[in-house]
């Protein structure tokens, strides 16, 4: 996540105004908040509310040096990297901001800002004849911050402008409410406030993401506080653009500060962390950018690691389960760090003694132990290793599967078993066909064995017997056929 303090300088750089209605762009009234955010909040007042009342721009410019800060604060991240001395800066934003005030005066003297009735509404956001639309957008915001004059309750301020909009809020006028609303989230714990928390990092997430894309439901939304199903209310229909990037600020806020987002053990955790990444991945790219993006595979790298391994694939797992559970966690990998350290996982362990004995002497017949060595090699093939590493854990799993075979001297005791030639051919020929055997000479020998067995006089005629009686002849003959086919026999 990027640093505070670089990403306020940010701010600032992007907010560069040269012009008096520069200062009423998005960005700039967020680099307002930020540069001059500790009197804002001491007052309880927007940057909105700011620009738009000539009482508090003249109770700003008094409060001692509060805008001297501020300006000097933006001027700083604005020249640097330039040739712009600050100075020269500093003056720049005195002669726009004398000016600002100024105009907002000669405008407010003109037509002095009246509070807002709810039934006035719609006579008051239409664009008056000969009227520009930053004409219309200075009146009708200068009216709701004298609407607003006199709360000094940040949620009270919602409410207040929940009551006189919710009529139009899915009309683009309501975005000038929305400015003021997005401004009032961004105070400290003010959103908890208004639409409530959840008990984990991982619910709270999920809330903010419903919220912010408006897949969301009325109905869903907490008893308390008792503003959350109205806010629910505009997430779900609302013209809220800007509240909308607030909440995609606060749920980014949210991946990146510390502590588990679920109250469940380290693969719930993992689970979840996947399942977010999985959401915030679209076709556009990642929601929330690369800072999201990270934020996740950070997590997730932090659950992989050689002190969190064991709890994480079960400690009473015998090595053969833990690598196969292993695979099975690296194929959905969302980090590139999480994947390397499992890739190390698994080859260290495909390749000691101890992998190749517990893979042998697991509990179960022969073919099931050949079985359990062919997954493990389907999923180290379907993992996505770099060839090297691929390469070097599917030869230990071909020996391994090697040293199994001629240790049970497989083929010759399936021979001497009880039970039809066919029976016996087939068990070969699906072991092939299924991908349980591996490697070219492994497979090579089952060929050999399939075909001895095939050679048999009574191969087809016990086949025949031992099928489906309901069948017809040519039925089962096809059956055969494609399992030859599958195990390249036919």
């Amino acid at each position: 996540m990027m640093d505070p303090q670089k990403a306020e300088a940010q701010s600032f750089k992007d907010a560069i105004c040269e012009d008096v209605s520069d200062f009423y762009s998005r960005k700039s009234r967020d680099a307002i908040g930020r540069a001059a955010g500790r009197y804002l909040q001491s007052v309880r007042i927007t940057p909105t509310e700011l620009l738009h009342s000539h009482r508090h721009q003249r109770a700003f410019s008094d409060a001692g040096t509060t805008l001297m800060q501020a300006v000097q604060k933006a001027a700083i991240a604005q020249v640097k990297g330039t040739q712009m001395p600050v100075s020269e800066r500093v003056r720049r934003l005195y002669e726009i901001t004398d000016k600002l005030h100024k105009d907002a005066l000669e405008k407010l003297e003109k037509e002095p800002a009246q509070k807002l009735e709810r039934e006035n509404i719609p006579d008051v956001v239409a664009l008056r004849k000969g009227e520009t639309p930053d004409e219309q957008a200075f009146r009708i915001r200068a009216m709701l911050t004298a609407t607003l004059d006199g709360i000094n309750d940040w949620v009270k301020k919602f409410e207040c402008l929940y009551e006189l909009g919710h009529d139009i809020a899915g009309l683009e006028a309501f975005g000038h409410f929305d400015s003021i609303i997005a401004e009032i989230l961004r105070a400290p714990n003010v959103g908890k406030a208004i639409y409530g928390e959840l008990p984990t990092a991982a619910e709270e997430i999920e809330k903010l993401l419903a919220l912010y894309t408006g897949d969301i439901e009325p109905s869903h939304a907490p008893d308390k506080p008792a503003n959350a199903k109205n806010f629910y209310k505009l997430a779900k229909s609302g013209y809220i653009p800007e509240t909308r990037d607030v909440l995609l600020r606060q749920l980014t806020l949210a991946l990146n500060a510390g502590g588990k987002l679920t109250r469940g053990d380290l693969r719930t955790e993992l689970e979840e962390v996947r399942a977010l990444h999985k959401r915030l991945s679209n076709p556009n790219g990642f929601l929330g950018g690369e800072e999201c993006d990270i934020a996740l595979q950070k997590r997730e790298a932090s659950l992989l690691s050689d002190e969190t391994i064991d709890l994480l694939l079960g400690g009473r797992l015998d090595v053969g389960q833990k690598v196969q559970l292993a695979l099975e966690v690296r194929q959905n990998a969302i980090s590139e760090k999480g994947a390397d350290y499992l890739s190390k996982y698994v080859t260290s362990i495909v390749g000691q003694p101890d992998f190749s004995r517990a893979v042998i002497g697991r509990d179960g017949t022969t073919e099931e132990k050949l079985g359990f060595i062919g997954k493990i090699f389907k999923d180290a093939r379907a993992n996505g290793f770099p060839p090297r590493i691929e390469d070097r854990i599917c030869r230990a799993l071909e020996e391994i599967q090697t040293d199994l075979l001629e240790s049970s001297d497989y083929f010759k005791t399936l021979e001497r078993r009880a039970g039809s030639t066919a029976k016996k051919a087939l068990t070969v020929i699906d072991m092939i066909g299924d991908g349980i055997l591996v490697g070219s000479a492994n497979i090579a020998i089952a060929r050999k064995s399939a075909h001895d067995f095939m050679k048999k006089p009574d191969f087809l005629e016990t086949y025949l017997a031992d099928g489906d009686a309901s069948a017809s002849k040519k039925s089962r003959l096809q059956a055969l056929e494609k399992r030859l086919k599958a195990a390249g026999l036919a």
